[in-house]
């Protein structure tokens, strides 16, 4: 998995590439500037108009200066602005800044009423962590009704490297050029939405630069997810797979057992066996045949039956998922609470039994296997008792100390769902959209989810994977149909396409 950093992380290793390694700063400067210039040459001709390249006074604005004297010297037209105050320029900042002055880049007087092909956005970089206001928020504000294509030099000036957070306004990029690795923020949001397409350029600041401290964020890339996929082999059956159990349905509710049921399936789970209450078995002989089925009367009053059957179903299953659909019936909390206490079992909590477990927390720290929760914003709150604003506005946190409370992997759903490891490590899902926002969208990942963990992989790596690969498919099919249109089912149509582009190297 590639690395993702916060800017603590990226200083770090930025100043131990320097001083331990002996890199000049001047050097990763120049490179860092080379980088943009790559893009914007390959992308645009000198014909295409002026380029305008904003500065400020740190190191961000000395990678400007240098990428401004790069075009200006392969006759590109361009001017640079200087919006903050000389005095307070970086030594290596000052030194690109008198170059460009030599050189004889044009300084732009008359800015606001030019028209340009290109903006290159070089104020503040990563390391701003106070609001933008006065005259710089105004300069944001007028850059970004700029009729250009805009590109973020490391990040786009107004948003946190830490957490994506606007910090007051921000410029709103259509490419975003970053140097050594990934920024948390560029992945989370509102980041995401002023990042645009996110480039990662290596300048010379690379693993060496942790010096064994390594950072606790990753993303997967597509070579790390073919790579997670598990493996099939020739000589095979359908037990060589593992078997799935999945504990969905009420009454109202086949199709959240089905979607999750048949993901199972197409997350290439060899055997999978639903248990819900007899109202669903014949839909769901009808619609997935494939199917083993278990029924039960959900209303009795009589549960002591239940445990009989909840005891055989466990005792097959590799892996587990209960809770879409599942309702918060005495039936449903009854098999909730005895799931998470068969020792040995991957399991997997979503939808109702989250809601179950919300209100009956110590069960969580009384489980007896590894699991997995998959919350939403809300079921996230209900979980640890805040409110839905302060799970958003902290969800890397949130998730990380939820798994480390508890000793789980927690999937934390939103835009961007973030995965949480009790080790303190973390996972940002990059992909997926927006049509994902559909009701049944989270049953397909906890199915997909399961039937991962039955073929043998680890609650991390299955959860890092299946969130991955259920963008993925949200993706395939947003190509399809649009973000407006999109339903669960075409996420679960097209989930096998996400697994085949993934094996084949394609996606």
């Amino acid at each position: 998995m590639a690395y993702l950093v916060n800017s603590r992380e990226i200083k770090r290793c930025d100043q131990n590439t320097i001083k331990h390694y002996g890199v000049p700063s001047a050097v990763l400067m120049e490179r860092a500037a080379l980088a943009v210039f790559y893009e914007i040459t390959a992308r645009f001709s000198k014909e295409d108009g002026k380029i305008l390249i904003v500065c400020g006074a740190g190191n961000n604005g000395g990678d400007g200066f240098a990428l401004a004297r790069l075009l200006y010297l392969k006759g590109y037209h361009t001017e640079y602005l200087f919006a903050m105050d000389e005095t307070k320029m970086t030594p290596e900042t000052k030194a690109q800044y008198e170059s460009v002055k030599k050189y004889g880049v044009s300084q732009s007087a008359g800015w606001e009423d030019g028209s340009y092909a290109v903006i290159a956005d070089a104020l503040f970089g990563i390391g701003l962590a106070r609001h933008i206001e006065g005259k710089l928020a105004k300069l944001l504000e007028k850059l970004n009704r700029k009729d250009a294509f805009k590109i973020a030099v490391d990040i786009s000036s107004g948003i946190s490297a830490d957490n994506g957070h606007v910090l007051g306004t921000a410029f709103c990029a259509d490419l975003t050029v970053t140097f050594g690795f990934a920024k948390t923020g560029h992945l989370l949001y509102p980041g995401a939405q002023y990042t645009g397409e996110l480039i990662t350029a290596d300048i010379g600041i690379d693993a060496y630069g942790f010096l064994g401290q390594t950072p606790p964020g990753r993303y997967l890339k597509r070579e790390d997810a073919r790579k997670l996929l598990p493996k099939r082999t020739p000589y095979s059956n359908k037990g060589t797979y593992g078997k799935a159990l999945i504990i969905a349905g009420s009454p109202d509710m086949a199709g959240a057992a089905y979607f999750a049921a048949k993901a199972a399936y197409y997350g290439g789970c060899g055997l999978v066996r639903i248990l819900t209450p007899y109202e669903n078995r014949d839909i769901l002989l009808t619609r997935l045949p494939e199917a083993i089925l278990t029924v039960y009367d959900a209303q009795a009053e009589d549960l002591a039956g239940l445990l009989g059957v909840l005891a055989e179903c466990m005792e097959w299953a590799d892996a587990v998922l209960a809770g879409p659909g599942l309702g918060c019936t005495p039936a449903a909390k009854l098999l909730v609470a005895k799931t998470l206490q068969y020792a040995g079992k991957k399991a997997v909590f979503d939808a109702d039994a989250l809601n179950i477990l919300s209100s009956n927390r110590v069960l969580l720290k009384e489980a007896a296997g590894s699991y997995i929760v998959t919350p939403h914003l809300g079921e996230m709150a209900r979980l640890t008792g805040q409110d839905i604003d302060t799970v958003k506005e902290t969800l890397l946190t949130s998730a990380l100390d939820f798994a480390e409370e508890y000793n789980a992997v927690c999937v934390l759903k939103d835009a961007r769902t973030v995965v949480g490891m009790p080790d303190g490590t973390y996972v940002v899902n990059a992909t997926g959209n927006c049509g994902m926002a559909t009701a049944g969208s989270g049953d397909v990942l906890a199915g997909f989810l399961t039937g991962l963990l039955a073929q043998g992989m680890d609650c991390e790596n299955a959860a890092a994977l299946a969130v991955y690969l259920h963008g993925a498919a949200g993706d395939i099919a947003a190509e399809r149909k649009g973000t407006c249109s999109m339903i669960a089912s075409d996420l679960l149509e097209n989930l096998w396409q996400a697994v085949k582009r993934t094996e084949e190297g394609e996606f």
